[in-house]
């Protein structure tokens, strides 16, 4: 292996148009001396000084919070690995260990282990990062790029032009919407950033299966009939009714149409009923079903390839939920909350809804910080501050009134995980039950946490103009990442460091740190994902110690004792997350790879209507230059949580007017977007759209 990251390096400062096959070459002869001479002729041709045929120590400041998720093994008890090798506390954890073999390096961790990024970089930057060799962690990319600018870090575009990295620079010219999201102001990049799994579904809904059916389908089923007050008003009413060509047809697999017989609302049904509690209000959607669809059973309203659900009639299924506690908990709870967010850090989850009130914009990409859309000019817009916005967070108050969302998440001090909670102490002593959360596949739908969990197809809603079925929540680049220091390496160190970076990037490399080690993975086996591609195949040993000491979260246990996954510069792939997916999860990958639901990518495809810039993400980070970043710092303030929980506090209080003393509770838009006004939106707006229009002249 270090054969082939030095010559692929070697060789692509002379053939960096046959960069591939160049590494081929390199890698098929690895092992003689023919090749390694070979290796040492093209060094000395080229000019090229990288070698790693003496030992380079390299130190690390990465940085995620959190002291589980360092290059140092922090658990107490030893990992014993398959051959034998035993972890223990302090050490490199074992992916790092390989690393630094393969690179004929000596790694040093010296990151405080359990520090913020925001804290290291502020730190760190006093000594111009004079501490380590390379420097990483979550949500600094943007620091990253600004002190790059300023000469801090190394300019790896001068890298990868005199023959570094090839591997990564041939990543990027495959991948031009990447490379742009990472160039700063000034043309340059310098970080490597972590890469989600790009062109892939982010998070989308899963729900209790038998709640639906058990209310819908159930013969004879003994309703509650405690009273139900109700808030929501409805969407789809008056001028906006769901008939004809205003989404009385539509399609949510090729092949399948899905006909609403008529123009009523479910909402404006369950608010008439004279009586409200859970039977009333359950039989009456019922009926509604029956009178509008075809549908062989009610629930097929809400499950499988067939479901063709609106926004309304999602409300109206959660307050037959709320309604229903005895029923659906088997006499176990008082009480069940149909909505929730997996804590409430994740609280803004609950702002995606926006999406099908008509396609109303909020994030620009799988980021609570990308809070920017692209209008059909091309110009950046801040979305919370939007009209828009404000109606949902006015639909959302709605429901909170009604007791449809979870609300212990709107305080940012509780900490307690909400998923594992209201799915997984079903048999517990005090259980607590919730219905549907908007969170990944694979977790949600794991055994062990709940066996009922199923994907649902998202409501169908008019979205760019169009009818159709869409998540605003494509995977994104991230803002994390890692960068070389320059004030903190010699020459040496550099050329390692970038050999290190671009090892990530190599096949080798991108199997390590998305699977783990050669000997977790069964040799010469793979298996198939729901998307018919092939991929790496674990060994027995890797699920069985991860059901040991990490509960069967395999991605915990790749992260935390063996390394792996860690967010720094590299491009995740999708094959870890679909074999870390239950037989539950993996039908809900194929429910909607199969279906005609669309999702935001960096390309920007999808049906055409009113803005052909809608389904484009934002990029995860802007690269503004020392006076634009004093220009944000000195005149805006919309960069706080405080303007969260201003946004919070319409949710939580407008339609039950139960507002504290001193909560500011916007009662127009007028007065909502004064108070983004006040916090500099102009200023902040303008700003940022020139930091976008350099990035896209950069594209150009």
């Amino acid at each position: 292996m270090r054969n082939k990251v030095a010559g692929g390096i070697l060789c692509a400062a002379i053939l960096a148009s046959a960069l591939t096959g160049c590494g081929t070459s390199v890698v098929d002869q690895a092992s003689t001396r023919a090749a390694e001479e070979t290796q040492q002729e093209t060094s000395e041709a080229a000019g090229d000084k990288t070698d790693l045929t003496e030992t380079v120590e390299l130190k690390f400041n990465i940085a995620n919070g959190n002291k589980s998720r360092t290059m140092t093994y922090n658990q107490e008890s030893p990992l014993t690995l398959p051959d034998g090798t035993v972890v223990t506390a302090g050490m490199l954890k074992p992916m790092w260990s390989y690393m630094e073999k393969e690179l004929n390096s000596k790694f040093s961790d010296v990151t405080v282990q359990d520090v913020k990024s925001s804290d290291m970089i502020q730190i760190e930057s006093t000594s111009n990062f004079s501490g380590a060799n390379i420097f990483g962690g979550e949500s600094i990319a943007e620091r990253l790029m600004f002190y790059g600018t300023e000469g801090k870090f190394v300019n790896l575009t001068e890298m990868m032009k005199t023959g570094y990295m090839p591997n990564f620079k041939e990543y990027l010219s495959k991948n031009p919407d990447v490379k742009t999201a990472i160039t700063a102001y000034d043309g340059n990049i310098y970080h490597v950033p972590y890469i989600a799994e790009l062109n892939q579904i982010a998070r989308t809904f899963v729900i209790r299966e038998s709640w639906v059916t058990g209310l819908l389908d159930a013969e004879g089923a003994a309703y509650d009939k405690n009273p139900f007050d109700v808030h929501y008003k409805g969407f789809y009413v008056e001028n906006n009714r769901r008939t004809g060509e205003n989404g009385g047809t539509v399609t949510p697999k090729e092949g399948i149409d899905i006909v609403k017989k008529t123009d009523q609302d479910i909402i404006e049904i369950q608010n008439a009923l004279e009586v409200k509690n859970g039977e009333t209000l359950t039989r009456a959607l019922i009926q509604y079903i029956k009178d509008n669809y075809g549908y062989s059973s009610p629930s097929e309203l809400f499950l499988g390839e067939k479901a063709a659900y609106d926004i309304d009639e999602m409300i109206a299924l959660m307050r037959c939920i709320k309604a229903n506690p005895a029923l659906l908990t088997k006499g176990k709870a008082d009480v069940v909350w149909p909505l929730f967010v997996r804590q409430s850090n994740y609280r803004e989850d609950l702002l995606r809804l926006s999406t099908y009130f008509d396609g109303v914009k909020v994030h620009g990409a799988d980021s609570y910080t990308s809070r920017w859309y692209i209008d059909e000019n091309g110009h950046i817009q801040y979305s919370y501050s939007e009209e828009g916005v404000y109606n949902v967070l006015q639909y959302l108050s709605m429901m909170e009134a009604e007791g449809l969302i979870y609300s212990d998440a709107y305080d940012l001090t509780e900490k307690t995980n909400y998923r594992s909670t209201l799915w997984g102490t079903d048999d517990g002593e005090a259980p607590s039950f919730g219905f549907m959360t908007y969170d990944w596949i694979a977790s949600s739908t794991s055994d062990s946490l709940n066996p009922d969990t199923v994907v649902i197809l998202p409501p169908v809603a008019k979205v760019n103009g169009a009818w159709q079925y869409y998540l605003d929540n494509g995977r994104a680049i991230k803002p994390d990442g890692w960068a070389v220091s320059v004030a903190g390496s010699t020459d040496d160190q550099i050329h390692r460091a970038c050999a290190v970076m671009d090892y990530l990037f190599t096949e080798e490399g991108s199997r390590l740190q998305n699977y783990g080690l050669p000997m977790n993975l069964e040799e010469g086996k793979d298996y198939a994902g729901p998307d018919g591609l092939k991929y790496p195949l674990f060994t027995s040993w890797v699920y069985e110690t991860s059901g040991k000491v990490a509960k069967g979260d395999l991605s915990t246990f790749l992260r935390d004792w063996l390394g792996c996954l860690i967010p720094i510069g590299y491009q995740k792939e999708i094959g870890f997350e679909y074999q870390y997916t239950s037989e539950r999860g993996f039908e809900g990958w194929a429910l909607l790879q199969n279906s005609t639901t669309n999702f935001a990518t960096y390309a920007g495809k999808g049906v055409s209507g009113d803005n052909p810039n809608y389904y484009k993400m934002v990029p995860p980070v802007f690269s503004l230059t020392s006076r634009q970043k004093e220009t944000i710092s000195d005149t805006t303030s919309l960069d706080t949580e405080d303007i969260v929980e201003f946004m919070f506090n319409i949710i939580r209080y407008q339609a039950k007017g139960n507002a504290p003393q001193g909560a500011v509770v916007a009662k127009s838009y007028e007065e909502y977007t004064e108070e983004f006004k006040k916090r500099g939106l102009d200023i902040y707006e303008e700003t940022y759209q020139a930091a976008y229009d350099v990035m896209k002249l950069d594209k150009q």
